[in-house]
């Protein structure tokens, strides 16, 4: 099954990651520093004819936050997403924010694998954008679960 909306998935920070899931089911995976996020999320709408759904981890302030990250990766987090809820203003496109405690106990390894996310060493940072990508796409968009059998990959 194709999905007629492409989803892209980020996850701010220090270190961004950002997921695009094209309608025909492969994933393309970047990792950036933070100003170059808008102009590769620009990039990808531009290529889809802005039409798409954005896909964000939102930050959280809490205990896991303060021991994993430092005071100025959660600024730049909190102003990237303020940076996409604004881009998705403006292009009339969707924003969805997700914790990542919502996303990521269903978004496992084998459910990215699954969906063919490609597993590639050191892009933690994008796989974890996948994450947010396939949830939604799933969640908000009407893909099947890749694990399910109506989701099963030809």
């Amino acid at each position: 099954m194709t999905l007629p909306t492409p989803v892209i998935g980020v996850d701010p920070g220090g270190t961004t990651g950002i997921a695009l899931r094209v309608p025909s089911g492969t994933w393309e995976l970047v990792q950036a520093t933070r100003g170059a996020v808008l102009p590769i999320v620009r990039a990808m709408l531009h290529t889809y004819d802005y039409r798409a759904v954005i896909a964000v981890e939102q930050f959280v302030v809490g205990p896991r936050a303060a021991r994993s990250s430092t005071p100025e990766a959660g600024r730049i987090a909190r102003d990237l997403i303020g940076a996409l809820q604004s881009l998705g203003f403006e292009l009339n496109l969707r924003v969805v924010l997700r914790s990542a405690s919502q996303v990521k106990p269903w978004a496992t390894d084998k459910r990215l694998q699954a969906a063919g996310v490609p597993d590639i060493p050191k892009m933690r940072d994008a796989r974890d954008a996948a994450r947010h990508a396939l949830f939604c796409a799933t969640a908000d968009c009407g893909l099947p679960d890749p694990l399910s059998k109506r989701g099963t990959r030809p």
